[in-house]
């Protein structure tokens, strides 16, 4: 039957009409709110806003059919334009299943089919039966691996017995908690939250905003930081809440040379990725993480990446570093690990310095005329020595046998573990004033979910940005 054209679930009109209302609800609310109120204009114009959405919904979901050929994946689509795509298996790089509200309400979920170098997934299933999405995913699967044994049996390689390779991590909700706490994403809420009080004046009654303008006038400095404290706290507790809700029963399972991640708890969303494609693992520490000892570790893999972390996948959202090593040689064991051995030398602390010390500098002269900020003027110059100190710190490198380990960061301590075979361009770089100093940079790509990713450090010893040229070359 999976070999037979098919409609997706009747649901798929409800998502696509939700996502075009969506458009258009600021040109309704812009038509009633401007003209004259009751003209026939207004009316016959909204009548257009939403039958039209309504009609283009329903004749998308007819002519929207998809079907599973011997070799590929078809989908014919289309509104005026028919649109015909043809995927073939063997590009395909992963099978992203989603279940968002309005999938959960009708039982159905979203797939997403995924290839390498595409700037967007190229086969989006939006309404579909989980069993169907399943079997799905279990046929592009058996395919692959099909074509990885033909491979093994022409080049007559002895295959690798993993049958019996069977892994498995979960996060419980008390460190998902603590997750939340230590994302740093506060930061963000607060910027919302202040965004919000600044156009109160518009949201409220002219006679409420009164009164609440008149009660903080009277307010002391104390009340003000117990005000700004409790906004605070609640920036913290909904952060810390969506992202409980976002890892909610989160587990990642290994089964042979396939990483199966899911998540979410109102959004369900199921990761495959196999281990053969993955690029490289980051592992990333957070400031406030630092001092709890855990990361989030990712992963860097071919094909279309998860939007909601910058093209990567989360293969753990919350570990002790010290169970890292344990933790990659389990789930990826062709990546190897190791502790950072190689820091920046002590002459490229004025280097990190320089750069931070001359932007708060600038930001600093540029307010320090400002009555009662001279004193707020020199702490910026403090925090840019703090923060190139901290740069210095974080920078280093290990060189294994078929991988390179980078660190760096700013207030996010950021740790890149790169196979050999997996880089696609190593350039060393040296400024006139890095010469001076016998200092290089090394920048390392790779290729990531949509175009290449590049990490770096600053500084380091010349005669070590040189072992590593040698190294890769």
């Amino acid at each position: 039957m999976m070999y037979e054209p098919k409609r997706q679930h009747p649901a798929y009109i409800l998502s696509v009409l939700i996502e075009q209302i969506r458009n258009i609800i600021i040109p309704i609310i812009i038509l009633f709110v401007s003209g004259d109120k009751g003209s026939i204009f207004q009316y016959l114009f909204a009548i257009v806003l939403v039958v039209f959405p309504v009609v283009s919904a329903i004749i998308k979901w007819y002519r929207f059919t998809y079907y599973v050929t011997e070799d590929g994946f078809r989908i014919r689509s289309g509104l005026f334009v028919i649109e015909n795509t043809f995927i073939q298996k063997e590009r395909i790089q992963s099978v992203a299943i989603n279940a968002g509200f309005i999938q959960q309400l009708f039982h159905v979920v979203s797939v997403r089919i995924e290839t390498a170098g595409g700037k967007k997934a190229e086969g989006v299933l939006n309404a579909i039966p989980k069993d169907e999405a399943l079997a799905l995913r279990n046929e592009i699967l058996q395919f692959k691996k099909k074509k990885i044994d033909e491979v093994q049996t022409t080049e007559k390689s002895e295959p690798v017995d993993e049958s019996s390779v069977d892994f498995t991590a979960k996060v419980d909700f008390k460190k998902l908690i603590l997750a939340g706490i230590t994302s740093f994403e506060v930061g963000i809420a607060f910027a919302v939250l202040a965004s919000l009080f600044s156009q109160i004046e518009d949201l409220l009654p002219n006679s409420v905003y009164e009164a609440i303008y008149n009660q903080i006038q009277s307010f002391t400095y104390m009340m003000f930081f117990i005000l700004f404290l409790g906004c605070l706290l609640l920036s913290l507790f909904f952060t810390t809440l969506r992202y409980v809700l976002k890892f909610a029963n989160f587990t990642v399972h290994r089964k042979e040379t396939q990483l199966m991640i899911t998540r979410g708890l109102f959004e369900k969303n199921e990761f495959n990725v196999s281990i053969k494609r993955i690029q490289g693992v980051v592992v990333e520490e957070g400031i406030f993480r630092q001092l709890f000892g855990y990361a989030t570790i990712y992963v860097e893999a071919v094909g279309m990446g998860d939007s909601q972390e910058n093209g990567r996948h989360v293969l753990h959202p919350f570990i002790k570093m010290k169970h890292v090593p344990e933790f990659l040689t389990n789930f990826i064991p062709s990546i190897s690990y190791d502790a950072i051995s190689h820091r920046a030398p002590k002459r490229a602390r004025k280097s990190y310095y320089s750069w931070s010390i001359l932007i708060f500098l600038i930001v600093a002269l540029a307010i320090v005329l400002l009555p009662f900020v001279q004193f707020w003027a020199l702490g910026l110059v403090l925090i840019g020595v703090f923060i190139g100190e901290i740069r210095y710190r974080y920078a280093g490198y290990t060189l294994l046998d078929r991988t390179v380990i980078l660190q760096s960061g700013f207030f996010s301590r950021t740790t890149a573990i790169i196979p050999r075979e997996r880089i696609q361009v190593l350039i060393g770089k040296q400024s006139m004033l890095q010469k001076r100093a016998k200092l290089k940079s090394i920048y390392i790509t790779i290729l990531s979910s949509q175009f290449g990713r590049t990490y770096k450090v600053k500084h380091l010893d010349e005669k070590d940005v040189n072992r590593m040229i040698g190294w890769f070359s």
